[in-house]
């Protein structure tokens, strides 16, 4: 019996709070500091670029580094436990997790930097799926739709909680302290998991590690990625520190496929996507997890160079984001098992569409209130869509292959979102310079409607006591600004019209869940099963005296 309590299979000590409770605590601490850093170092970047004295374009390749190390851990979370047991592993990669956070606080330059920022990336990626499945499985039975509330809210309020303290560090103007949170949490996971991980002996002798080709080809394809990502923004596709590595990129990735998917032992078993309900899940997560970068990059963009609101108010509306996942949380919680994935993924599906729309029409007239419960929805659509798919993906078959089937879409998930975040940002500005250039065209045709306007500006200009020459001038510049801002809000537009092209995508998705039925629950119902009755002769009363 006290072996199945322990999910990890070996004996654990009387604790004050249940197993589930800190198992979630384990695995919250382990890898979401990396979702928190992530989406605060996005925030802050300008600070960090100030106070290193580095350029933009530099301050790219710790975000691209640090995601792409994630996705290369990512289905090592599965085979390393399998090799020399969770514990030894969890342990193991929390130290290297300390290890690249105390590079960062000391970082100097970009290269240590970077650096300090694979290696947590590297680390919680092994972390993510070492951990995970055995959180979801430490739940009793009764209680396990809470994992729900959990996932959503803990594990995704960690990219909403790390905007809020990147805002925090605008306001401050710095941000090694940022890091040192990353050190308190790792401690945590030390202590308790010293505390309640068992000395398990490893589930295989010899581990999923054979497979040397299949990791290898993995490897050079995550390196292949790094350079034409890195320059992609600045150069664009037709460059040639772009397109010559994407085509080599391209050939890894088909002979990883073809390798792997075959393989014996997969380092990433696709083969355990192959079927109507998950595939339709995978889309539905995937598209999901594009679409939260979409929403992010475009409202944050937005905030910052339209309506350049003060920090505070940048910090409050991620708190609106934080408090749409929550409540996310509670109707998947509430919902997932009467509902099932699809449904649930058609409603945020819808939410997200809705937004979208809106967002395709906004202007710096925009209130921030408005934006606020917008962003709040987003966070509501978008999580619901993703974790019914993930989750619906995880349980649709064999119940012993969760974990495969789980280690296949968060690396795909992990790998698409690493390459989308960059070719947003291209597209982003590229679409900008284009705008720009329409906006600049029709100023220098001094149409008659462009021209009433600058000469109303020239006039307000001499009104405040500016000679005629610095008049014209001031609203010459006064025009460029506001064709610059109406060109990033063309860009914006475009972004969201991206996201409202993924909500349908995302809808479609759920569709084909729903058509394909509801899947398992997470919460089984418990079967009575009822002993045959004893022979008569054991009730004999004599026989027992």
């Amino acid at each position: 019996m006290n072996a199945q309590k322990n999910v990890l299979g070996g004996e654990m000590n009387k604790t004050l709070l249940p197993e589930y409770v800190l198992m979630s605590i384990l695995t919250l601490f382990s890898f979401g500091p990396q979702y928190f850093t992530s989406l605060s170092y996005t925030m802050n970047q300008m600070v960090i670029q100030n106070d290193l004295n580095l350029s933009t374009q530099v301050m790219l390749l710790p975000s691209i580094c640090t995601n792409l190390a994630f996705s290369l851990g990512l289905p090592f979370g599965r085979l390393l436990p399998m090799k020399y047991g969770t514990r030894k592993i969890y342990l193991t990669f929390i130290f290297i997790f300390i290890g690249g956070t105390l590079i960062n606080i000391l970082s100097w330059g970009i290269l240590p930097l970077t650096i300090g920022r694979s290696i947590q990336g590297l680390s919680a990626g092994v972390l993510f799926l070492t951990i995970l499945p055995h959180s979801l499985r430490s739940y009793p039975n009764k209680f396990r739709n809470l994992f729900l509330m959990f996932a959503i809210g803990g594990l995704f309020g960690c990219s909403a909680v790390g905007a809020f303290f990147g805002s925090l560090s605008l306001s401050i103007s710095e941000w090694r302290w940022i890091f040192l949170l990353n050190i308190f949490s790792s401690l945590i996971c030390l202590v308790i998991g010293f505390k309640i991980l068992p000395k398990t002996k490893p589930e295989l002798n010899s581990g999923s590690t054979r497979n040397i080709k299949g990791i290898f080809l993995f490897t050079l394809l995550i390196m292949a990625l790094i350079l034409p990502l890195y320059n992609l923004q600045e150069n664009g596709f037709t460059s040639n520190k772009v397109w010559p590595f994407l085509v080599i990129a391209l050939l890894l990735g088909g002979l990883f496929i073809a390798f792997d998917f075959n393989a014996v032992d997969p380092l990433i078993p696709i083969r355990s996507l192959w079927s109507a309900k998950t595939v339709s899940g995978t889309i539905m997560a995937l598209t999901a997890h594009v679409a939260l970068i979409v929403a992010i990059a475009g409202t944050n963009g937005f905030l910052r160079n339209i309506l350049d609101p003060p920090f505070i108010y940048i910090s409050y509306f991620y708190l609106w984001f934080f408090a749409g996942l929550m409540a996310s949380g509670v109707v998947c919680t509430l919902l997932f098992d009467k509902w099932g994935a699809g449904r649930l993924g058609m409603m945020g599906s819808i939410i997200v569409i809705i937004v979208s729309m809106q967002w395709r029409a906004i202007g710096p007239q925009a209130s921030l209130t408005g934006i606020y419960v917008q962003m709040a929805c987003i966070g509501v659509g978008i999580s619901m869509v993703l974790i019914s798919g993930a989750l619906g993906t995880a349980l649709a078959g064999d119940i012993h292959k969760a974990v495969l089937r789980s280690t296949s879409l968060h690396s795909m998930r992990m790998l698409l979102g690493s390459i989308a975040g960059p070719v947003i940002g291209f597209f982003a500005y590229r679409m900008h310079a284009i705008h720009y250039e329409d906006v600049r065209g029709e100023i220098s045709l001094l149409n008659p409607e462009i021209n009433s306007e600058m000469a109303g500006l020239v006039r307000y200009f001499i009104n405040d006591g500016h000679t005629l020459t610095e008049a014209k001038s001031m609203a010459y510049s006064s025009m460029v600004v506001d064709s610059q801002k109406g060109a990033l809000l063309g860009a914006y537009h475009d972004l969201f019209t991206i996201l409202l092209i993924l909500g349908i995508i995302m809808l479609l998705a759920s569709i084909g869940k729903t058509v394909t039925g509801k899947g398992r629950s997470l919460v089984q119902k418990e079967r009575h099963i009822l002993l045959p009755a004893p022979p008569d002769k054991s009730n004999k009363r004599g026989k027992y005296v």
